[in-house]
């Protein structure tokens, strides 16, 4: 694989430090799965690459059906326009993206500054009971004024297990691509509470503790707003450990995070729960 940095082919670029995706220079929203499977084909540029290849790129360590691999195709066309007719089909095997696509990956600039080392974190009690959760859903309904978030999928969505030994505040345009890692959590008797925009997860972290804050790099048109959010919580003064959840991290990203008071850069999901789970409780640990 090319050293990471800035990927580009026809109109399409991808820069992993910031993790923007544009088209045509216009900012785009891809999901993760989509965005993997496109940057695994961009490697092997004019290769064939096969479905079991790009199933593990999409997702990760899961078992997933290969239609699942076939719309994550439909939505890379769709979205690179007249730069998706480069995706080809490749009987029998898998994808390929043409020969006549020259991506590239220039590397990142290195970091002036030192890494900051990772802090250490002492566990929050967790003795919330769902009453409090619901009202949290019900403040967020009431700050949003006249219902407008009763006629979307967004707002905050509450997992509180009984017996709870941990929290956590997910922040994600697209909770959908989380679920299996939510569901471990979840298992585990961690509570996950899903909001998709920084300003509700600003609003919940003023109301409430939480052992720990998991975010997408960029969203809702913001390429930086993992790197924003935690800015703003720690010039507040909120130090509860916040962790980016994103693919391919680059060396600048991670730095970009430490320097900005966060802890840790997760791309698959052992490597969120390997952060996650031993600072808790000792039954939220893994087997």
């Amino acid at each position: 694989m090319p050293d990471r940095g800035q990927w580009r082919f026809g109109a399409f670029e991808y820069d992993e430090t910031a993790g923007a995706v544009r088209v045509g220079g216009e900012p785009v929203e891809l999901d993760r799965s989509a965005l993997a499977i496109l940057l695994a084909l961009m490697s092997n540029v004019g290769k064939a690459v096969d479905k079991d290849r790009l199933l593990e790129a999409g997702w990760p360590g899961r078992i997933v059906h290969e239609n699942s691999l076939a719309k994550a195709i439909a939505r890379l066309r769709r979205t690179l326009g007249e730069d998706g007719k480069r995706i080809e089909a490749v009987y029998g095997v898998g994808y390929r993206l043409n020969a006549g696509a020259a991506a590239v990956a220039v590397p990142a600039a290195p970091s002036a500054e030192p890494v900051a080392a990772r802090g250490r974190w002492l566990p929050r009690a967790a003795g919330l009971v769902l009453l409090f959760a619901l009202a949290a859903a019900l403040a967020l309904v009431w700050s949003r004024g006249d219902g407008a978030a009763a006629d979307r999928d967004e707002g905050l969505k509450i997992g509180e297990p009984a017996d709870v030994t941990g929290r956590v505040l997910w922040v994600d345009d697209h909770p959908e691509n989380n679920r299996s890692e939510r569901d471990f959590l979840l298992g585990h008797k961690v509570a996950v509470y899903d909001v998709t925009s920084s300003a509700d997860a600003l609003k919940l972290l003023a109301m409430y503790k939480y052992d720990a804050v998991i975010s997408d790099m960029g969203r809702n048109g913001e390429p930086l707003a993992g790197i924003e959010l935690v800015r703003a919580m720690r010039a507040r003064g909120d130090v509860t450990p916040f962790y980016l959840y994103t693919i391919l991290p680059s060396k600048a990203q991670r730095d970009l995070l430490a320097e900005s008071g966060g802890q840790g850069v997760a791309v698959t999901p052992e490597g969120l729960y390997a952060f996650i789970l031993p600072d808790l409780a000792p039954a939220a640990s893994a087997p």
